[in-house]
Parts: C-alpha cells; sequence; structure tokens
C-alpha cells in the first residue's frame, strides 16, 4: 500500500473528528443559554408527558386483557365444556 491513500485516510479521519462535538457541548449550551434551556426544558416535558400516556394505554390494554381472561376462567372459554 503506497503511503498516499494512508495520508488521505488520516486526513478524512481527521476531519471526522472535528465535526463532532465535545461530549457535554450540549449540557453547557443547555446550562449557558436561558433560551435553549427553556427550549430544551418544554421539549423534555413533553416527551416526559407522552411517554407516561403511553405507558398508561398500555397499562389500560394489559387490565383489559386480564379482565377477559379472568372471564373465560370463570366461566369457561369456547369449546370448553362446563
Amino acid at each position: 500500500m503506497s503511503p498516499r491513500p494512508l495520508a488521505r485516510l488520516r486526513g478524512r479521519l481527521a476531519q471526522r473528528r472535528h465535526r463532532y462535538a465535545p461530549p457535554l457541548a450540549e449540557l453547557v449550551r443547555i446550562e449557558s443559554d436561558p433560551a435553549y434551556r427553556a427550549l430544551f426544558r418544554a421539549e423534555l416535558d413533553a416527551a416526559v408527558q407522552e411517554r407516561f400516556a403511553s405507558r398508561a394505554a398500555v397499562v389500560g390494554d394489559v387490565e383489559a386483557a386480564a379482565d377477559r381472561l379472568r372471564e373465560l376462567i370463570r366461566h369457561g372459554g369456547p369449546g370448553r365444556s362446563a
């Protein structure tokens, strides 16, 4: 392998490294920019509310399925002689 392809690869890797923000850049921006902090909090609150609503819907579906199973057990299911 010639040194030229390696040099190109190193150049691409160096460019790629610079494209990414430092790991805590988002946190620094949230703490230092009040407008961005407000937007972040609003989006976070909306995501939490959506998650709670989704979880409540799943719990409701599970409870309804459990009720149907209890009824089948009490009164016998289809095809079962009582």
